[in-house]
């Protein structure tokens, strides 16, 4: 298994940008982190943080699910 090119690297505004156009086009987390050079889990995380959610790969008919916003303590 080869390294992504971006490991380890911070996100940045433009990234968390990128991340979010890619997610309004409906794309996984597998082809967002081929495209951007991070791992599924970064991709997944960097999501999590942002409050947004991932298309379900095995539940394409699911377009959004509603979610409460994280509690800012």
């Amino acid at each position: 298994m080869s390294v992504p090119p971006n490991r380890g690297r911070s996100w940045t505004a433009q990234d968390d940008d990128d991340l979010r156009r890619r997610i309004d086009a409906r794309q996984t987390a597998s082809v967002i982190a081929k495209a951007i050079g991070r791992t599924q889990d970064a991709i997944r995380g960097r999501a999590a943080v942002l409050g947004l959610t991932l298309p379900s790969p095995t539940r394409p008919w699911r377009i959004w699910v509603p979610h409460r916003p994280r509690d800012e303590t």
